[in-house]
């Protein structure tokens, strides 16, 4: 860590998830952070206008909340007096594959859940209790980059609110977090930079979401029941899901290949009938619906490489759905937000030896870690994205398909081997990496299975 602060102000674009995180890092190297957002915070814990999909299950993957709890010691224990519940991995989550339901054992390995909103609002709550130099100014709308005329410094951030006022706010370094929707590639070309090459996988998804709360009298023995789906048989998929409040959970219906869910009652019932699980059905049959149904469709995942350009702003970065956004089933984005807050708390510290650490080459060597950090989930979601003959992008290589083969396989040992239950869920968790799941006993349970079938075939 620096001895003292740097002098100058960070300016951060997004005040989401992503944003807040990056502030609370930047919080502890510069002397004030800005955090500029367009939308209007609300007061309470309601889904605002710049999160579309803030109605939905937003689940927060056992490696954020490491990461979350690591930056804001105290936000689990708030999280929980406000009606959030502690959930553990395989304990407390009911998950139904196509070979029937998983194992249930204690994980030791949990997460928080709750509504996109009430995270957001307490970890915003938190970075201004814990950080006096962080300055959020919500109702601005930051309308591109200003760059000095010579070099590839950027000087500052032009911004415009709701009332038309026009602002420019400097900046010693300028960070990205405004998420799917990103204009950096867009302010970049207008001073200048490349077009960096783009990767998509368009798998065509949409989910529709409805709050319930279950009656006393079911006496469920699972605080979360995830039924997946089976590439490339069942496109649906369903979540139910506890948030806060007196026994509300979210009953969330997805598809993949524009299988969209229905946002009708009747449509809605219909879809869940046809996932062909009975504890969905029942939940919605005999629980009281308290919301309206909401419904959202994305296109699929989409990542920028940045870390390809040959040419890049000295103190400029892009981090978390701006650079890598993820097909919103898979959970992944706001702990790979997390992950980025994480290695810019680490590339700070150790650039922190000069005394001016936000040197050329500090944001492109950024970009490179956040592009290494991203591969992972990348690949994760959108290698199951591509076993559906209905998504559209780059096909996997051969060495991609056959690991995707064994993946599933693993997957697929869920009701009968522990072992594989818990190094699956662990890699989905991002909390181990592929190789967990070439455990010897896991290879040779794959194997038996196969030569068995062989063997009645």
């Amino acid at each position: 860590m620096y001895a003292d602060l740097l002098e100058g102000k960070a300016i951060i674009v997004g005040g989401g998830v992503a944003g807040l995180l990056a502030a609370r890092v930047l919080s502890s190297h510069f002397e004030q952070v800005v955090v500029l957002e367009k939308d209007v915070y609300p007061e309470k814990a309601v889904p605002r206008n710049g999160i579309p999909q803030s109605h939905h299950i937003h689940i927060l993957l056992m490696k954020g909340k490491q990461i979350l709890t690591e930056l804001f010691p105290n936000l689990e224990s708030v999280l929980i007096s406000k009606g959030a519940h502690k959930v553990d991995l395989l304990a407390d989550v009911k998950y139904h594959l196509a070979t029937g339901f998983a194992m249930r054992l204690k994980s030791g390995m949990y997460t928080i859940a709750c509504t996109r909103q009430l995270l957001e609002n307490s970890i915003r709550h938190e970075l201004l209790i814990q950080c006096q130099n962080v300055k959020i100014i919500d109702n601005s709308r930051v309308t591109g980059l200003t760059k000095c005329t010579n070099g590839n410094r950027i000087l500052g951030v032009n911004a415009l609110s709701n009332d038309a006022l026009s602002d420019f706010y400097d900046g010693k370094l300028i960070v990205d977090a405004t998420g799917r929707r990103s204009e950096t590639v867009q302010w970049l070309e207008k001073i200048g930079f490349e077009k960096p090459p783009k990767l998509k996988i368009n798998s065509w998804i949409g989910y529709a979401t409805q709050k319930y709360k279950i009656p006393n009298d079911l006496n469920l023995d699972w605080k979360s029941l995830i039924v997946l789906t089976n590439p490339p048989v069942n496109h649906r998929m369903a979540v139910i899901y506890p948030v806060e409040g007196d026994n509300i959970v979210m009953v969330g219906l997805l598809g993949i290949g524009k299988t969209y869910p229905p946002t009708d009652k009747g449509g809605f019932e219909e879809f869940a009938k046809q996932i062909g699980v009975v504890e969905v059905k029942e939940i919605i049959e005999k629980s009281k619906p308290v919301s309206s149904i909401f419904g959202y469709r994305e296109i699929g995942s989409r990542k920028y490489l940045f870390d390809k350009m040959k040419k890049w702003p000295d103190n400029f970065i892009a981090l978390g759905d701006s650079v890598c956004s993820f097909n919103p089933i898979y959970g992944q984005g706001i702990t790979v937000a997390a992950m980025c807050a994480k290695i810019l708390k680490s590339h700070l510290e150790n650039n922190g030896k000069t005394n001016n650490p936000i040197e050329k080459g500090f944001s492109q060597s950024f970009q490179r870690k956040v592009a290494k950090a991203n591969s992972f989930p990348w690949l994760l979601g959108t290698s199951e994205d591509l076993r559906w003959p209905s998504s559209e992008g780059p096909r996997p290589n051969l060495l991609t398909k056959i690991m995707q083969k064994y993946v599933n396989d693993v997957m697929l040992l869920g009701p009968e081997s522990e072992i594989a239950t818990r190094s699956f869920f662990a890699m989905l968790h991002l909390l181990k990496s592929p190789l967990v799941l070439f455990h010897p006993s896991i290879i040779l349970h794959i194997l038996y299975k196969k030569i068995v079938k062989n063997i009645k075939n």
